[in-house]
C-alpha cells in the first residue's frame, strides 16, 4: 500500500542516518526494484529489508528459503504460527550465495506491527537481540509480556536445532 512504502523509505532512511551518525556507517537505500535490477549480482554485501513477503519484492530472492516468514497477518517461525495485523518481527539470515554476508530483516504484519518497529533501539549501543524477536503492540504497555517469541537459530540456521522461547500467544 502507500501507506507501507511511506513508512518503509522514511524506516529506512531513519536507520541510515542512525547508523552514520552514531556509527559513522554508511547504508545506501535503494527501493526492493532497484536492488532486483543490480544489487543482487553483489552476494557478499549485507542488506536490511524493511517490510514482509508480500509488500517487498526481494523478499523471494532472499528469504524464500528462511524458516522465519512473516506477511500480512502472520508470523510463521518453523511450523508455529503468530497471526495479528500489529505485530513486528526483527530476524537475521544469511545472505543466500554468500559465505560472509547477511540479510537483516525489519518486518510486520500490517501497518501497525511495521510502525511499532519504530520504538524498537536496534542502533543503539549495549542493545542485543537473539536472531528472531517477535512482539505486539501491546509490548508498549505491557513491556515484555507483549513478546511473543525471541531465539537463536541453531548453528545449521534452522529453528528446530535452536533455542526459543515462546510468548502468550493471545495479547
Amino acid at each position: 500500500t502507500p501507506e507501507e512504502n511511506a513508512w518503509s523509505f522514511a524506516k529506512a532512511r531513519f536507520d541510515s542516518e542512525s547508523f552514520w551518525y552514531r556509527g559513522n556507517a554508511s547504508i545506501e537505500l535503494v527501493t526492493d526494484t532497484e536492488f532486483l535490477k543490480s544489487h543482487l549480482r553483489d552476494r557478499d554485501r549485507g542488506v536490511i529489508l524493511y517490510g514482509n513477503a508480500d509488500n517487498n519484492g526481494a523478499w523471494n530472492s532472499l528469504l524464500a528459503d528462511s524458516p522465519v516468514q512473516v506477511r500480512r497477518g502472520s508470523v510463521r517461525v518453523g511450523s508455529r504460527e503468530i497471526t495479528g495485523d500489529d505485530l513486528s518481527c526483527l530476524f537475521l539470515r544469511p545472505r543466500p550465495g554468500s559465505e560472509i554476508a547477511s540479510v537483516g530483516v525489519v518486518a510486520g504484519t500490517g501497518l501497525a506491527g511495521l510502525r511499532l518497529t519504530d520504538r524498537v533501539p536496534y542502533f543503539m549501543a549495549g542493545v542485543a537481540f537473539p536472531d528472531v524477536t517477535i512482539f505486539g503492540s501491546d509490548a508498549l504497555a505491557k513491556g515484555w509480556s507483549g513478546a511473543r517469541a525471541a531465539g537463536y537459530f541453531g548453528q545449521d540456521w534452522s529453528v528446530e536445532n535452536g533455542e526459543f522461547a515462546w510468548g502468550n500467544p493471545t495479547p
